[in-house]
């Protein structure tokens, strides 16, 4: 079956943005908020920013047509040198809908194919399974239900104090920009300004910026902070693993899995229903933790190279 890509009319774009909020809603928001007011809120509020009426600006929405007629819709956005799927449902077998985005990219000079997929939606994960994509990062979340645990986890969650604040920054700032330069292959100049960016941009009160928790971790046995745990709260029911730093002169001795279960349980103490947290791939020490601790995907980044196109035969 022939595929094609077609504009999406503007006249149908109401319906759709309706069924990609209540996707998102269901699929992404939903299990990462814990509560459904606030999830469909998060989830229209990413739809419209990626995706405004005013022309889909940033992104293209698109009909996909084969032999039998409308077959489904393709949501794509184009970031540097990649062309992302961001999200698609396609009645169509997987190997000619991959190779019509291929085709697609191609055509833009993208170099790489990133499918940016919530895991519960059928035709992305039917890409993802049929292209043979690498993982770049994934988005986990964990049920906090249960009792607390009994405490004796070997650390204790602290507050910062504005000193332990301030090594916390520079230590981390420093490690993200090393992940910069090891993983995207920026410059070390330009991976530390993009780290600072970043991190004053999600802190812009430094200690004291709303909705942010930052806590010591504090080794019982080591007998004092051996790192950092920083959550973002997601009212009413959630929140987020913003970041965990842990000294690189203890890593090794288990004190990453206790602060997560203190971490778990500082959430079930507040009343919380779900911790989340992102992750990225090359890190295969932290991946194999959360998947350990019983954290499940609810979003991934993958991708794959942009295939060739073909030769043309030539005259005989």
């Amino acid at each position: 079956m022939t595929l094609q890509l077609l504009p999406f009319p503007a006249a149908d774009y109401a319906a759709w943005r309706k069924v990609q909020v209540e996707r998102r809603r269901r699929w992404q928001f939903g299990p990462l908020w814990a509560d459904d007011g606030a999830a469909a809120a998060q989830a229209r509020t990413a739809v419209d920013e990626l995706a405004p009426a005013e022309g889909l600006s940033g992104t293209h929405l698109h009909r996909v047509l084969g032999g039998d007629g409308e077959l489904g819709w393709v949501w794509t956005s184009r970031q540097g040198t990649d062309l992302l799927v961001l999200d698609a449902e396609v009645d169509a077998p997987a190997p000619g809908l991959l190779h019509l985005l291929e085709t697609h990219a191609r055509a833009g000079d993208a170099k790489q194919l990133v499918l940016d997929r919530m895991v519960a939606a059928p035709t992305t994960a039917a890409l993802a399974e049929e292209g043979a994509f690498a993982p770049v990062s994934a988005t986990m979340v964990l049920p906090l239900e249960g009792p607390l645990r009994d405490g004796a986890s070997g650390v204790r969650l602290t507050p910062m104090t504005e000193a332990s604040f301030s090594a916390y920054l520079d230590s981390a700032i420093d490690e993200y920009a090393r992940e910069l330069v090891q993983g995207d292959g920026l410059t070390w100049e330009d991976a530390l300004r993009r780290s600072r960016t970043e991190y004053f941009g999600l802190l812009p009160h430094g200690l004291h910026t709303d909705g942010q928790v930052l806590l010591d971790v504090v080794g019982v046995a080591e007998g004092g902070t051996v790192g950092a745990l920083w959550l973002g709260l997601r009212p009413p029911a959630a929140a987020f693993v913003e970041d965990l730093y842990l000294r690189p002169t203890v890593r090794g001795r288990g004190l990453g899995r206790a602060a997560m279960h203190a971490a778990a349980d500082f959430c079930r103490s507040r009343g919380l229903s779900v911790l989340g947290l992102t992750v990225f791939e090359r890190n295969v020490v932290a991946r194999g933790l959360y998947d350990s601790l019983g954290y499940t995907t609810v979003v991934e980044a993958a991708r794959r190279p942009v295939e060739p196109a073909p030769p043309v035969a030539g005259p005989r």
